[in-house]
């Protein structure tokens, strides 16, 4: 969006005025306005001229990832996998008083795991979604960082729809379940057709929670990176993201992962970009095969498939085919004359699905990238020695947990205010796998688990994401999240307390706590 580019670098230029500094210069005075808050209603008017007319010609066409169960807040998401796309295909927009009002929506898909009741729905759900939403935007430039930010703040009462267009199939996992299952197929209520209805109201009702948290584009002046990200990012922080930031600026710069049987696709790479390079890492499964695919010729692909017919055979090049995890490819790809999509899918016969992180520059290849993304949480630990022979492996206990008597958002655990059915799930942040989960406990705000798990984890497979949840009759929902870091793996053997945080009506907020004990093995 160049419009956008150069309307931020001439703001952080003005060097004075109304985009607040954190400490300005002694030579510009006082402000008047801007502040925490971002720019006074003319700027804020004038970057929506400036968008709206262009937004749609950004939007149509892009393949928007769509996060999983388990999400960072903040900066930290911007590293998170996406499991699904929303490709957007409708959009219109347009300013009215001032603010900037976004209709759009398309199809899509998105996978799907999830048990309740005795019964899982295990598969990609294909969707069609439409949203609108109408918002303030702000400006604010941090002089120290030399990141200019600006924040589209949605008014209240943002809508969206999400309606499943394919067929969902919910199995039994156990011979009651399956008894009950057939029961409620006789009466027209079949499991699959509650699975359909929950698919609906709860696809709905998160993205437009999530389209309600708004929406930061940073400038980084030093790099001319452009990025953005959902949610509110602070001035002066941009989204983390997979692949380091090392002086190149990047079109793609993500992570995603695809379950055997589906795709995932990425982009589009304008036609004017010229040659590129592509990072791309396998970091979990048994393989994956990237292609490079004209938009025109993978938009008619989709509109075969999503018709019930047999899509024609996927042209374009096959760019590399991955087997090894771990082992970053820097290939280097010329121009096309027409916007480009990568498709990436699970090599045949893979049976696990595939995490990769992928990143798509402007420049030559150099040298491989570190693996390991940037940034991340602050290490559960305090200062430590790091000791001679490092660990390579985690032994992990969980202890208690202990729940508050509401949620993060203020709400009863269930509607008749008794007390939540925790049960707690460990994955491998980097691999995207699940390492664990306990049985589910019912009706307990303290529950005393003391399960030490069966397995080492290894040090490739830290940090880890512990996320504590409430089995619910519709839908288990989050009581709250915590990460253990690979320092873990430093000192002796000790027991943690850790926050249990999750998403309130203002923010991130604590639910609980949850007490382990970590034990490095070397």
């Amino acid at each position: 969006m160049n419009e956008l580019r150069t309307a931020l670098v001439a703001i952080a230029l003005l060097g004075c005025g109304d985009v607040a500094y954190r400490e300005p210069p002694a030579e510009c005075p006082p402000q008047t306005a801007g502040g925490e808050e971002g720019t006074p209603d003319e700027l804020s008017e004038l970057m929506a001229e400036v968008i709206a007319p262009r937004i749609c010609d950004r939007m149509v066409g892009s393949f928007v990832g769509l996060p999983g169960e388990e999400t960072h807040d903040g900066a930290e998401g911007g590293s998170d996998p996406s499991v699904g796309r929303w490709w957007v295909r409708r959009c219109e927009a347009q300013v009215l008083g001032g603010r900037l009002r976004v209709s759009f929506g398309g199809p899509g898909w998105s996978w799907l795991d999830r048990e309740s009741m005795g019964f899982r729905v295990r598969q990609y759900l294909r969707f069609d979604a439409s949203a609108s939403l109408e918002a303030s935007l702000h400006i604010g430039y941090d002089a120290r960082t030399r990141i200019a930010s600006v924040w589209l703040r949605p008014q209240p009462g943002v809508r969206a729809t999400v309606e499943p267009t394919g067929l969902i199939r919910a199995e039994a996992t156990g011979v009651f379940s399956g008894f009950v299952g057939g029961l409620l197929g006789l009466t027209g209520n079949s499991p699959d057709a509650q699975a359909r209805t929950q698919a609906a109201n709860e696809g709905s009702e998160r993205l437009a929670t999530r389209l309600q948290d708004g929406f930061t584009v940073t400038f980084e002046l030093d790099s001319e990176q452009l990025d953005y990200m959902l949610g509110q990012l602070p001035r002066g922080v941009v989204p983390q993201r997979p692949w380091d930031r090392d002086g190149v600026t990047w079109l793609i710069n993500e992570r995603s992962a695809v379950w055997p049987g589906g795709v995932d696709v990425l982009g589009p790479i304008p036609a004017d970009a010229g040659q590129v390079t592509l990072d791309v890492e396998l970091e979990q499964g048994e393989g994956a095969v990237v292609r490079r695919v004209c938009a025109d010729e993978m938009h008619r692909w989709l509109d075969a498939a999503w018709a019930g017919g047999q899509p024609p055979q996927l042209g374009g090049t096959e760019i590399t085919t991955l087997t090894a995890a771990h082992q970053p490819q820097h290939p280097s790809l010329s121009a096309l004359e027409c916007p480009a999509l990568l498709v990436v899918t699970p090599t045949e016969g893979a049976q696990t699905h595939a995490t990769l992180r992928y990143r798509v520059t402007t420049e030559a290849a150099r040298t491989t990238p570190l693996p390991t993304p940037e940034g991340g949480p602050p290490p559960i630990t305090a200062s430590v020695s790091r000791p001679t022979s490092p660990a390579t492996a985690l032994r992990l206990r969980i202890g208690t947990v202990q729940v508050h008597a509401q949620s993060a958002a203020g709400e009863d655990w269930d509607m008749f205010g008794g007390a939540p059915d925790p049960y707690v799930v460990i994955t491998s942040v980097r691999q995207g796998r699940e390492i664990y989960r306990t049985p589910t406990v019912d009706d307990v705000r303290e529950s005393r688990i003391d399960q030490w798990l069966p397995a080492p984890i290894p040090a490739d497979a830290l940090p880890v994401r512990v996320v504590v949840y409430d089995e619910d009759v519709t839908g288990d929902e989050v009581i709250g999240a915590a990460q253990i870091d690979a320092d873990a793996l430093s000192g002796a053997e000790r027991d943690l307390t850790l926050p249990l945080m999750a998403r309130g009506r203002s923010g991130a907020a604590q639910a609980g706590t949850l007490t382990v004990r970590v034990q490095p093995e070397r």
